[in-house]
């Protein structure tokens, strides 16, 4: 099909008219071809054929216009609440054709190309766009646009037919457009440069004369400078010298669209375009390939000097450029600087050329060099040049490729079949040159010719540096490009980029990158600004830098000196870390420090949000530092992990650094490093739901802390031995021990591991159904660390255990109320059980709809922050709750859900999955499957002593033989269950219990 509106609108198909009866649905059709790719609004349709005054039935004709366009088009319009859209390809529209052949003609690399391109555009046009059709609206809407981007692709290409020499061509083309916009002067101006380029220059003048008198008459006005200086020039009877400079295009040119996009709206705004990057980023690339793009829009020429800022031997300074560019110009240049400066600016004065700066040292080079007038810069350096600011240039930043550019760039150069054959093996290679154009583009060269892609990443791997080289090319490595960058710095600079060499970190900030340099804070800054604006350092974030891969491998392998030490940084990141600890899990106690520790060096936290930000930022750049440190910095660093484990840092993760250290510490005989590591080593693994290695590892902590003397390591391991011993299921022991370790405690001041206790306890109480002394605990830990004025990020978690306490009570508003205070307070490793237990608070208060949407909550949130034992807990509340799921769907989900309790221990949670996966097959009427859930459960709880899910899988046994006509077993099976509950104060339990024998 072929769509046309740049004319008369107009429809096709294999050749033949179909025709479009009447002007409201040729403007219908109009209007959503000019706006393909988007929805058209039906507001916006009455507005096009009616303005502002539209009938009362104007949505139902637009509709019925609409309607029969379908029928015509067979079907091609798409329809959504956000309005109409043909559903066509680009190709069958002209307008979209037109827009296309004019973006190929502008990244065309050559004006043949462009000229070629632009020639098929303006073929398109019939006329008008959207001939005879609409209202005002339409004409200031979409025929003003289109005609717009018409008149500027003519002027493009009466510029690329004059860079040609196809002048005679030019006054024609432009003639129309002069008619049309005759106060524009641009199509005067190229019409007067290609009568006078084909020796016609009094028809030039004369031309000049009319335009003159024109915008006198008009306006009041005399031409503008560019007409005047074109004028000046031809009555002067001279053609200058044209300079064609600029280099040959870069081969294997890719990606870098909005880049080059925004430099060449630099220089339509006359702005100066510094074009700025790493070594070897493709910065003169990007420029030669904008410079020929844009060489139309430059008829006087186009100049190039390699300035050579990074180069070998000296910068070129101004006083030895300023002749060349005198002599390309055709001027001779006068002996003194101050006479060449100024003769090359009055000569640029009435021109318009391109200046291409190339590899720029710094602004001062560039500043005198800079032409007025109505020429073009482009400069290129590895700096920021920001003091060019001043003379109004912009900087358009380079990045490395992305891996599908960095793709493009060596099929480009070694060919697609070598690309397409083992794209893992490119994938690789990419990674390897950093993504980095100049090292693509050598390992391009050094493949041609090989067959086994594999062996030369082999040899990039043993070898990076001597592997990106082209051999009997000095200038071709990437190594070159570094070096010079590097030797350019001021010698603190090139300090403080050594040092970076020596940590593998991520990223640094001015307070760590402070440590390395061996200074403040305010002269690292100063330091870390000249390194970014040699591009050596990229400030990604606000005050925070990063290398690139290539260049820290760089530093590392070719910069770093004997002297250059990271201890200092160690000693930042492990006292920083161990000054957020108490803020962020008041009750994890680190080892006392010692003077065999590093000096204090630590950023001071205001608050606990203070110290979570700078975990937040630091996270990666801790454990780069421990996979860099040794001995008892490490187990130290490593040792710290304790108190982020539950939300910062993943347990796994913790686990395997606390191997390492554990290692370390046993090699240099270090009893307080090994007690440390064990004790990290039983956190993570009880984390990790692994309580039986856990319990191994807290015995043997406790074990060495007492030989070093550490009671309160003692205690504390002593406790957390108790806690996974509970974890087993052992829950009558696990109560018993408790209150042993709560008494050693209370033999000492009062303290949060007193707290932290207490609250363990209550949870074990509150499983094991002991409803009234769970509370009882859980309130005197609340008042504990109210009293010691702990950090508020306890509450979440107590607001959590308190409500899940007053739900087994039967209290079913203060359990809402307590849930509903602790997600005001929860982080996001709390949100999703505190949201699971809200749901089922409000769940039992026949709150249906509030119940379903907080356990959805849970689900996502579980989902979005990876724990599985979370998602688990919220899916199965949501098959419990949520009546709008269907119902074998609902049993499907908490059958996974214990599926996947099997490989794990959570006895407690196991056993209430069962109880509501019975709850779910009673309300779908399914009661021999209930039966067998209620029965699993009663099992399970009465083997670990759950008395409160021992009496719900009574009650529910109960039920299922109501159901099934068994009236004596349902009769004893509710009897126990209203007991169980009364002697452990089960309010609404014992009522569920109560209704059943009721019932009988």
């Amino acid at each position: 099909m072929d769509i046309r509106v740049l004319g008369p609108v107009e429809v096709y198909d294999s050749g033949a008219e179909i025709p479009i009866e009447g002007a409201q649905q040729q403007c219908v059709l109009g209007l959503l071809a000019a706006c393909h790719g988007a929805y058209v609004p039906v507001d916006r349709l009455i507005e096009a054929l009616w303005e502002e005054d539209p009938p009362k039935t104007a949505k139902t004709i637009v509709q019925l216009k609409v309607s029969q366009l379908r029928k015509t088009l067979a079907g091609r319009i798409a329809s959504t609440t956000a309005g109409y859209s043909l559903a066509v390809l680009d190709d069958e529209i002209d307008v979209c054709r037109f827009r296309r052949l004019a973006a190929e003609g502008r990244a065309a690399t050559r004006p043949q190309e462009a000229a070629a391109a632009w020639e098929r555009a303006l073929s398109l046009w019939r006329g008008q766009p959207l001939q005879g059709v609409g209202t005002t609206w339409v004409d200031q809407r979409v025929r003003g646009p289109l005609t717009g981007e018409r008149w500027d692709l003519v002027e493009e290409y009466a510029s690329a037919l004059i860079e040609l020499g196809r002048h005679r061509e030019v006054p024609a083309l432009l003639q129309e457009l002069r008619d049309e916009e005759p106060l524009r002067e641009t199509p005067h101006a190229l019409a007067m440069t290609a009568l006078w380029h084909d020796g016609r220059t009094a028809e030039a003048l004369e031309l000049f004369h009319g335009v003159q008198r024109l915008l006198a008459g008009e306006l009041g006005v005399d031409p503008g400078p560019r007409l005047r200086d074109l004028h000046q020039r031809i009555v002067e009877g001279h053609r200058p010298v044209v300079p064609r400079q600029l280099p040959r295009d870069a081969a294997g040119f890719v990606g870098r669209r909005a880049e080059t996009e925004r430099v060449r709206e630099l220089l339509r705004e006359g702005r100066v375009a510094v074009v700025t990057g790493a070594a070897g980023i493709g910065k003169s690339a990007l420029a030669v390939r904008v410079g020929h793009q844009v060489a139309a829009e430059f008829p006087d020429g186009q100049l190039h000097v390699d300035l050579n800022g990074y180069g070998q031997g000296e910068p070129l300074p101004p006083e030895r450029v300023l002749p060349r560019l005198l002599g390309a110009l055709g001027v001779p240049a006068p002996g003194s600087t101050a006479e060449q400066l100024d003769l090359y600016r009055s000569t640029l004065a009435t021109r318009r050329v391109l200046l291409l700066l190339d590899n720029a040292a710094d602004a001062e080079q560039v500043r005198p060099l800079l032409p007025g007038g109505s020429c073009g810069v482009i400069v290129t350096s590895r700096d920021t040049l920001r003091g060019l600011i001043l003379q109004g240039a912009q900087s358009v930043r380079l990045a490395t490729l992305t891996p599908a550019e960095a793709r493009d760039l060596l099929a480009d150069l070694v060919g697609k079949d070598v690309v397409h054959t083992d794209p893992e093996a490119v994938a690789e290679l990419a990674e390897l040159c950093g993504h980095l154009p100049l090292a693509l583009a050598i390992a391009g060269a050094n493949l041609i010719g090989r067959a086994d892609l594999r062996e030369y990443i082999k040899e990039l791997h043993a070898d990076r540096w001597s592997t990106l080289a082209v051999e009997g090319d000095a200038q071709a490595t990437v190594a070159t490009a570094f070096a010079s960058s590097y030797a350019a710095l001021p010698d603190d600079a090139r300090m403080l980029f050594r040092r970076f060499g020596l940590v593998p970190g991520c990223d640094f900030t001015a307070h760590s990158a402070a440590r390395l340099a061996g200074t403040d804070p305010a002269t690292a800054t100063r330091l870390l600004t000249r390194l970014a604006s040699a591009h050596l350092v990229e400030e990604h974030t606000p005050g925070r830098y990063r290398l690139h891969d290539l260049v820290a491998l760089y530093a590392r392998e070719h910069c770093t000196a004997g002297d250059d030490d990271p201890a200092r940084l160690h000693a930042y990141y492990l006292h920083t870390a161990r000054a957020a600890a108490p803020l962020l899990a008041p009750s994890i106690d680190l080892l006392p420090l010692t003077p065999e520790d590093p000096p204090y060096d630590a950023e001071e936290f205001a608050d606990a949000d203070a110290a979570t930000a700078w975990l937040d930022a630091e996270q990666h750049n801790l454990l780069a530092v421990m996979d860099h440190a040794s001995g008892r910095v490490l187990w130290r660093l490593i040792e710290t992990l304790r108190a982020f484990m539950y939300g910062t840092y993943q347990p796994d993760v913790i686990a395997v650094l606390a191997r390492k250290g554990l290692a370390a510490a046993e090699r240099d005989g270090d009893l307080a490093g090994q007690a440390s590591m064990h004790h990290t080593q039983a956190n993570a693994r009880f984390v990790l739901n692994e309580p039986r290695a856990a319990l191994r590892h807290y015995e043997l902590a406790a074990e060495l802390y007492e030989r070093i003397g550490w009671g309160t390591g003692t205690l504390l391991t002593l406790t957390n031995f108790v806690v996974a011993t509970s974890s087993l299921g052992d829950f009558h022991e696990g109560a018993a021990r408790h209150e042993r370790i709560v008494r050693l405690w209370e033999a000492l001041e009062p303290s949060t591991k007193l707290a932290a206790t207490l609250e363990n306890h209550a949870i074990v109480l509150l499983w094991s159904g002991r409803v009234r002394e769970a509370l009882e605990q859980q309130l005197r830990a609340n008042r504990m660390r109210e009293t010691l004025g702990e950090p508020p990020a306890w509450r979440a978690r107590a607001c959590s255990i308190v409500g899940d306490i007053r739900l087994a009570m039967g209290d079913l508003d203060a359990a809402a109320e307590a849930f509903e205070d602790g997600l005001k307070s929860a982080h996001a490793g709390q949100l999703p059980g505190t949201l699971s237990s809200a749901a089922m608070a409000h769940h039992l208060k026949g709150e249906d709809a509030r119940a379903a949407d907080l356990a959805r909550r849970a689900v996502q949130t579980a989902r979005a922050s990876g724990l599985r034992s979370e998602y688990d807990e919220a899916r199965s509340t949501l098959a419990l709750v949520d009546d709008s799921i269907e119902i074998g769907v609902r049993i499907s989900m908490l059958k996974e859900v214990i599926a996947s309790y099997r490989y794990r221990t959570y006895p407690y949670l196991d056993t209430r999955a069962r109880v509501w996966l019975a709850e779910v097959c009673l309300r779908g009427g399914r009661p021999a499957e209930a039966a067998e859930a209620a029965g699993q459960a009663l099992d399970a709880a009465t083997r670990h002593g759950l008395r409160r899910l021992e009496g719900l899988a009574l009650t529910l046994l109960a039920r299922a033989d109501l159901l099934d006509g068994h009236p004596d077993a349902a009769r004893e099976h509710a009897r126990r269950a209203a007991e169980v509950h009364k002697e452990w104060g089960h309010r609404l339990d014992e009522a569920a219990a109560q209704t059943v024998l009721d019932e009988l």
